[in-house]
């Protein structure tokens, strides 16, 4: 078994003012339907104002993944929730600037407040929704 290439880890952050998925790794068609269901359940299972979708780790982002990026983070606003991308570098923030991604939802280099390190918000775990298993349950390991 080969190790996992991507990982979306999501967690309440800043009281619960913010749902962030935390996405690391190469980003591809092999993430794309996870992550546009981790970014579903993100925008309507909590009652946080604001999605943040942290890309520090991120080392690659395809069409197809940049897709349910979009889809996803237009479901949020959808919802009411704003939606921010944060932490964006190299190759992957040059992918959004080419894409028109950053300019869509005002990324930053920076983290938002609650992202800030030792410090910084406290984490809350999150409540799987009824009937469905939790986030970790529904990870996918590619073999």
């Amino acid at each position: 078994m080969r190790p996992e290439h991507f990982r979306i880890t999501r967690v309440m952050i800043d009281g619960g003012r913010e749902v962030c998925l935390r996405l690391s790794g190469d980003l591809d068609g092999d993430a794309r339907d996870e992550l546009r269901q981790e970014l579903f359940d993100a925008a309507h299972d909590n009652d946080a104002p604001l999605l943040v979708v942290d890309l520090h780790k991120t080392l690659f982002l395809d069409s197809e993944a940049i897709g349910a990026l979009l889809d996803g983070l237009l479901r949020a606003q959808e919802a009411g929730k704003a939606a921010q991308i944060v932490n964006a570098r190299g190759v992957v923030r040059t992918v959004l600037q080419v894409t028109g991604v950053l300019d869509l939802f005002g990324a930053t280099a920076e983290s938002s407040v609650g992202l800030g390190g030792p410090g910084g918000a406290t984490i809350l775990p999150l409540r799987a929704p009824r009937g469905r298993p939790d986030a970790a349950a529904r990870r996918r390991r590619v073999t």
